[in-house]
């Protein structure tokens, strides 16, 4: 991942911006260093067995990030600031919305390449340092970096005969999918596995009564907003309870994933969204 600045929001609203290329003298915060943009402590988890030879499915999983930023203060002395003026700038940042929450954009030129939501949880400072500086500890529950922008598909860029291939040229950590699809025709399930015969993981929805014609299945698999359920008319029905106990939710790996989905002929699409994760900077 290039990134060229980094800018810290609240509300939608960047607060800071930090140049990492290309450092100007009228600058307000200059970065000296930053620790915690690695992928530091992966720990496997295993979450289940492969249903023909059997194999053991792990993820990777963080401890909550912490991201530390020592920043050089550099007030513009020409508009009469001081240290302290630009100092309680980042103090007001700490909790400047209900949420307490702030974001660090990852930019690369105009564009955001990632974000991260997070907490000011320490603004240490050295009052007497010939260097003015300040150092902010910045704790991410959720320690991925994301994509703030999807990568979208629509119904006219999708396959209508398996398998299906899903590119992802830009993550490098495994992340969830967004699938949205029209029942065209009653079906008793709907099904979504690795292989066409013999697969090794499969991810199977059994609804009461079946499939209607209209429904409109909706499906995430993101860790943080796993949802399932279809939208019959008016109304929504969950389905995570439907679910075959040896469903195994459907995510993409970095370079191309490939998925067969059993009753495809059964159904239209209608998009398929995801998010690019990255393990670190």
């Amino acid at each position: 991942m290039r990134v060229t600045d980094i800018g810290l929001y609240t509300n939608e609203m960047e607060i800071i911006n930090f140049s990492l290329s290309g450092v100007s003298a009228t600058d307000q915060y200059m970065v000296r260093e930053i620790i915690g943009l690695d992928s530091e402590e992966l720990v496997p988890r295993f979450y289940g067995f492969g249903l023909q030879s059997k194999p053991k499915f792990y993820d990777f999983v963080m401890k909550a990030r912490l991201i530390v930023m020592r920043v050089v203060l550099n007030p513009r002395f020409n508009l009469d600031e001081t240290y302290s003026d630009i100092r309680d700038t980042i103090y007001k940042a700490i909790s400047a919305v209900r949420t307490g929450q702030v974001v660090l954009h990852f930019n690369s030129g105009g564009s955001t390449v990632a974000r991260i939501f997070g907490f000011i949880t320490k603004m240490e400072v050295n009052h007497f340092s010939a260097l003015p500086e300040v150092q902010i500890t910045i704790r991410c529950d959720d320690p991925m970096f994301r994509a703030i922008n999807p990568v979208y598909y629509t119904a006219d860029e999708l396959r209508s005969t398996n398998p299906i291939i899903v590119p992802d040229s830009l993550s490098t950590a495994p992340h969830g999918i967004q699938i949205e699809m029209t029942c065209k025709t009653a079906c008793p399930s709907f099904t979504i596995q690795d292989e066409e015969f013999n697969p090794e993981w499969m991810f199977k929805i059994t609804p009461d009564g079946g499939f209607l014609a209209g429904d409109i299945l909706h499906l995430s698999s993101e860790s943080a907003s796993k949802q399932l359920y279809i939208t019959r008319g008016q109304t929504d029905i969950y389905l995570v309870d439907k679910l075959s106990q040896s469903s195994i939710w459907p995510i993409i790996f970095p370079g191309a994933t490939t998925f067969h989905f059993v009753d495809l002929a059964n159904f239209d699409w209608n998009s398929l969204v995801y998010y690019a994760a990255y393990w670190g900077v």
